[in-house]
């Protein structure tokens, strides 16, 4: 049962997810579009059924929706998912099947229906499966809106008992519906297929290149090290033949000096390359959290692991990033995920700072009595508005080509959601982008 529920709460939110780029035309459609049809039909067929108040409560319910970005900040994207589903049982195959049934037993009645009732509920069912991608959602969606909208009829029509014509009618629409919805359930799952394999193939990628990368890094850390054992005897062997007189060539202690120094850089070249190959890697995962370990940690210590640990290009990258952890708390999560969330971060604002020219980032920590808090905040390019509620969409991104995949985020917000935290993002362009994430508390013992 839990399994079922954890599955299900997952298909909502792949739904709103597919859906969130256009969440806010789809709520205005409703919003505008409600009142308008119902004055639209009342002109163009008057003998023909219609209910204002229906149509006012379906316009009510994608209201929220016109602000699911803000509501999904307060009160978490899980819920705004559900909402939005239920939104569109009501608006689509409940309001128009209930509809449908009146206008039918009219017709039965009157001995003629417009054929546009019949067309609306079948357009109602592809927008259905349009806002709800995921096969069995639209096909719960529509289960319940269908018996929503039978149950109403059977309850306000005069005659409680249906006439066969309307029974009849329905029956024969039933293998078109079924029809929609296995078809669209089919393209919407070659979507996601595509989705999968584009993840796959990124996985396959990084783990050939993780492999081809790390068997020469292993040789050229070994050879470094075995310079830097000899290299005392060696150092040695010269002093010795020097006091003993011997013709060698001199070695000034400068020199000396400078290949000690680059067998540390070696050392240091091959950690960054090492943790690059495997941002690459774990970013690419479908379930990062899944079989993961949790452990409790401070939120301090991982932010100064991740900035100490980032593979940083130079020290000017360095001097960009101002933490302040004083505001401590405990987080219960992977860690190793949590620091590549960092990193992920980390990344995105150097990018976009040295993008713009200007700007620094700040990493701050704010423990709060219900939901604790680290910010990443530059003052980089910023976000244009039009595309920040994309910005978490896995394969979307505006960076230059060969600068980034678009999963990094994408990969932020699953590893947030699966510690039972979240993660947005506020901009204003031009002048800043803050990401803040979310944690529950962790209780004492």
């Amino acid at each position: 049962m839990e399994y079922f529920g954890e599955r299900l709460v997952f298909s909502f939110l792949e739904n709103y997810r597919y859906a969130s780029p256009h969440l806010r035309t789809i709520g205005l459609f409703g919003v505008i579009g409600e009142p308008l049809f119902y004055l639209i039909w009342s002109v163009n067929d008057p003998e023909g059924f219609e209910s204002l108040p229906l149509r006012l409560i379906a316009a009510a319910l994608c209201g929220p929706i016109v602000f699911s970005t803000a509501i999904e900040r307060k009160l978490g994207e899980t819920w705004i998912a559900i909402y939005f589903a239920m939104a569109a049982t009501y608006c689509l195959p409940f309001f128009f099947g209930y509809v449908l049934l009146m206008n039918a037993q009219d017709a039965a009645t009157l001995g003629s229906v417009s054929i546009h009732w019949p067309m609306q509920h079948l357009v109602a069912l592809l927008l259905l499966v349009l806002v709800l991608p995921v096969g069995a959602i639209a096909a719960l969606a529509f289960c319940i809106g269908t018996m929503g909208a039978w149950a109403l009829f059977l309850i306000t029509h005069p005659d409680p008992n249906p006439t066969d014509e309307v029974i009849q009618m329905m029956w024969q629409l039933m293998p078109i519906y079924a029809f929609i919805l296995a078809a669209g359930s089919v393209f919407n799952r070659n979507r996601e297929m595509i989705n999968r394999e584009k993840i796959r193939t990124v996985a396959a990628v990084g783990s050939t290149i993780a492999h081809e990368l790390r068997t020469p890094f292993l040789g050229i850390r070994a050879l470094a090290e075995s310079i830097r054992n000899y290299l005392p005897s060696l150092l040695q062997t010269y002093d010795l033949a020097v006091r003993l007189g011997l013709k060698v060539d001199p070695i000034r202690r400068s020199h000396v000096e400078g290949l000690k120094l680059s067998l540390d850089r070696i050392s240091d070249e091959i950690d960054y390359s090492n943790r690059v190959v495997d941002m690459l890697l774990i970013n690419s995962s479908e379930a990062p959290v899944r079989g993961a370990q949790f452990v409790t940690f401070s939120a301090s210590g991982c932010v100064t692991e991740a900035v100490a640990r980032f593979p940083f290009n130079n020290d000017q990258e360095v001097s960009l990033v101002n933490v302040d952890v004083d505001d401590d708390f405990n987080i219960s999560a992977p860690r190793l995920l949590i620091v590549h969330v960092f990193f992920n971060l980390l990344k995105n604002s150097l990018y976009y700072v040295q993008k713009a020219g200007r700007g620094s980032i700040t990493i701050r920590l704010e423990a709060r009595p219900d939901l604790n808090r680290i910010v990443f905040e530059d003052t980089g390019t910023g976000v244009p508005p039009q595309i920040i509620d994309r910005i978490f969409e896995r394969f979307f991104t505006t960076t230059e080509s060969g600068y980034g995949a678009g999963i990094g985020l994408s990969f932020c917000r699953l590893v947030m959601q699966g510690v039972g935290g979240s993660i947005r993002c506020d901009s204003e362009f031009g002048s800043y982008t803050r990401f803040t994430l979310e944690f529950p508390n962790v209780r004492d013992g």
